[in-house]
């Protein structure tokens, strides 16, 4: 398997995809436990996480 670099274009939508995924998720959860919905919390959800995911899938396998 060779080792690739993803282009700037689909890091930055796997990161988006990822922190609205997982912000949405913590959301309901916070919906869940009768939590007040805070829009901080939402977006340092959505930030953070994303931009961790587009740091830590910079990489990508490809099989020849």
């Amino acid at each position: 398997m060779d080792i690739e670099k993803l282009s700037i274009k689909k890091r930055i939508l796997t990161g988006v995809f990822s922190g609205l995924i997982y912000s949405l998720v913590m959301a309901g959860f916070d919906y869940y436990t009768n939590e007040p919905f805070s829009l901080l919390k939402f977006i340092f959800h959505f930030v953070f996480f994303g931009l961790f995911m587009g740091i830590a899938l910079r990489y990508t396998n490809k099989k020849k």
